[in-house]
């Protein structure tokens, strides 16, 4: 079983244990960090869109130049969904503080087409055998399963500060352990003049940690929002929503597994490799969170992330060079649409603020 795969699944069964151990906690009021309330969980699940620019894939060549095949693309976006656990642990010295489990899963599908004529090539990955072709029309289908799962605590002072109508904050500490992986599954194949197929497999696996900051914060202290309105606070406040905002960087061993396959003709050829690389990773989080029940809301929330090494490969060609790895930094963005369910009989959250 690829490592790729068997991450997938280790997530699966991380999101089903938590949400049994949430199924099976015992009734509490259920908070989250900004209400200072000891002994709350709550879960959450949700979906939406992901955007994932991933690397240039460049395989044929005219004159001697690669063409690229497959273009970076910010506006490349698939499906994506989420779920969660968190729960308050109580009091650590001086700080609040909770735990949670967390997992994303997106998928992003892209196809292109690059037309070729004359004086083109193509070169077997493996052994950089040349193949000449007159023209070439060629469609490139891309598939990157783009999953994660992270384990994080959240420090947080005892009480927030709240001085209404016109500031109200809650900062905290984040620290965290994140397993994540960019599987990707693309396919090039050419049927005019001498044809071809090539399928390769390229799995990267992310191992590390991070620590952040994070927050809620109200727009009451703004004066066209808030204090020029005597007595009330900001116009989030007084339709009740909730902002977060946070930052998250870590150091990541980054492990990927190439397995390619090459085919023109009666020839074919298999070419494997790994390697392992150290990547860094930030994302900025922000979210908007609406109260529509006694133990549930509804949230917007945005993750904006950077990949500091996205590998990609390097094909064999008419320079005598072999197949290799190579990297680039990647920009992704993940909105979802999240569902939060406090776990109890209590209200979710304090009243709003006025």
């Amino acid at each position: 079983m690829r490592l790729g795969a068997l991450m997938r699944r280790s997530l699966k069964f991380v999101a089903a244990t938590a949400l049994g151990v949430a199924a099976l906690a015992p009734a509490a009021l259920a908070q989250d960090m900004t209400t200072a309330t000891v002994g709350g969980t709550t879960v959450w699940i949700g979906g939406g869109v992901q955007f994932l620019s991933l690397p240039d894939i460049k395989f044929t060549e005219q004159n001697g130049h690669k063409q690229t095949n497959s273009q970076s693309d910010w506006l490349n976006f698939g499906g994506a969904a989420g779920g969660g656990i968190e729960t308050a642990l109580g009091m650590w010295g001086g700080s609040r503080v909770t735990g949670s489990v967390k997992g994303f899963w997106a998928n992003v599908e892209t196809d292109d087409h690059k037309r070729c004529n004359g004086s083109c090539a193509f070169f077997d990955p493996n052994s950089g055998r040349a193949f000449m072709s007159g023209t070439l029309n060629t469609k490139t289908d891309r598939q990157a399963d783009y999953w994660g799962t992270q384990a994080e605590l959240k420090f947080g002072s005892a009480e927030p500060v709240d001085v209404k109508p016109n500031f109200y904050r809650n900062d905290y500490f984040i620290i965290g352990a994140d397993v994540r992986g960019i599987d990707q599954n693309n396919t090039l194949r050419n049927s005019t003049d001498t044809a071809f197929s090539y399928k390769e497999s390229l799995d990267t696996t992310y191992y590390g940690g991070y620590i952040g900051l994070g927050g809620e914060y109200s727009f009451g202290f703004i004066p066209i929002l808030g204090s020029s309105v005597k007595g009330v606070g900001g116009l989030y406040d007084r339709l009740g929503l909730r902002t977060f905002i946070s930052g998250r960087a870590g150091l990541y061993q980054a492990n990927t597994e190439y397995d390619g396959r090459f085919a023109s003709g009666s020839f074919g050829s298999q070419l494997s490799k790994s390697n392992d690389d150290l990547a860094f990773i930030g994302t900025v989080s922000l979210e908007t969170r609406k109260q529509i029940g006694q133990r549930t809301s509804v949230s917007l929330w945005t993750d904006y992330e950077y990949i500091s090494s996205v590998p990609k490969m390097q094909y064999a060609d008419d320079n005598g060079r072999p197949t290799r790895f190579n990297d680039e930094g990647v920009f992704a963005s993940r909105t979802m649409l999240r569902l939060n369910i406090g776990l109890g009989s209590s209200q979710l959250y304090d009243e709003p603020l006025k």
